[in-house]
């Protein structure tokens, strides 16, 4: 490698890491100090870079944390249509799903309290080609639980991905914010998680049954 060569990676690899503090800098200060506090400046100070640093990448808040959004909206669809490759039922689906959740809980909390606090602000929204790609992958795992038997065929894309997406988000910020009880998440917590998914989706099937019965 000669010296213009190495010189050349070593930036690219400079850039890489300054780029990776100001998104983790984006991230805690939305999740600390809520969109409105967490300022270019702020950002930029918390990841130790110059606010026109930033500049070069983003041309403002708005696209740096919408772009994190994103990002992280990537990771959980890029889940999904991993197990679906390979999946022969929606259980085998919402196990590693709920898995995914709860490692990313335990391993950045920040970005599960930051796609948390984004999901409820109607200021952001998820790319239009994101939530065509949601809702294919939701439409496969509902014809795959139906196919099963393990969902029931009134249960729409929207309610798939309320369930098996939104619903562990919001358990491991009810309990990181403490609410009804002050432990931290356990083995048990995401069995509990999986089986109350597994539940929700067969329960109109179950109600059926249970009225046919009566």
């Amino acid at each position: 490698m000669n010296s213009h060569s190495f010189i050349s990676v070593m930036a690219k690899l400079i850039d890489e890491s300054k780029l990776h503090r100001i998104k983790e800098a984006a991230v805690e200060l939305t999740v600390h100090e809520g969109y409105g506090g967490a300022s270019i400046a702020a950002i930029a100070r918390k990841a130790k870079v110059a606010a026109g640093y930033l500049y070069r990448f983003y041309a403002g808040k708005y696209e740096l944390v919408s772009d994190l959004l994103d990002e992280t909206i990537r990771g959980i669809t890029g889940q999904i249509e991993e197990t679906l490759t390979h999946c022969s039922s929606i259980r085998e689906v919402i196990e590693p799903l709920v898995q995914y959740f709860f490692d990313l809980a335990a391993a950045d909390p920040h970005r599960v309290r930051f796609v948390y606090s984004l999901i409820n602000d109607y200021r952001f929204s998820i790319q239009p080609q994101q939530l065509q790609h949601i809702q294919s992958l939701c439409s496969r795992v509902a014809l795959l639980g139906r196919v099963r038997g393990e969902v029931d065929a009134g249960f729409r894309e929207e309610e798939i991905y309320l369930m098996a997406v939104i619903y562990p988000i919001e358990f491991i910020n009810i309990r990181f914010k403490e609410l009804f009880e002050q432990a931290p998440l356990k083995e048990s917590d995401r069995q509990r998680v999986v089986e109350l998914i597994m539940a929700s989706l067969r329960g109109s099937a179950n109600r059926k049954d249970s009225n046919a019965s009566i």
